[in-house]
């Protein structure tokens, strides 16, 4: 059976959340409303790791994320980045301690 690409940007969306529920974050860190994710993905030249950063909204009942942030929250997400980096940095040291134990 054949798929097609969705037709719309909201179906699209939702097939994003759909993929990134099948393979969640590695890390994750908050401040509040703001939220950075890293995500460890392989490749031919080996593994690396993306983030992504969200503020979290309320949209009547449901919650929402977006990813525009306002003034108040550059500092604070320098420092989630800063959290990400460090983890980052470590998981890419114990990959490069197993390559050379191999």
């Amino acid at each position: 059976m054949a798929t097609s690409a969705p037709s719309s940007s909201r179906s699209r969306q939702e097939a994003q959340k759909a993929d990134r529920a099948v393979t969640a974050p590695v890390f994750t860190c908050r401040h509040r409303a703001l939220k950075a994710a890293v995500w460890r993905n392989e490749s031919e030249s080996g593994v690396m790791f993306n983030t992504t950063l969200s503020r979290s909204y309320k949209d009547g009942d449901d919650w929402r994320e977006s990813t525009s942030f306002g003034y108040d929250d550059i500092l604070v997400i320098a420092e989630l980045l800063r959290t990400c980096y460090g983890f980052i940095s470590r998981e890419m040291s114990k990959l490069a301690q197993e390559k050379k134990q191999e």
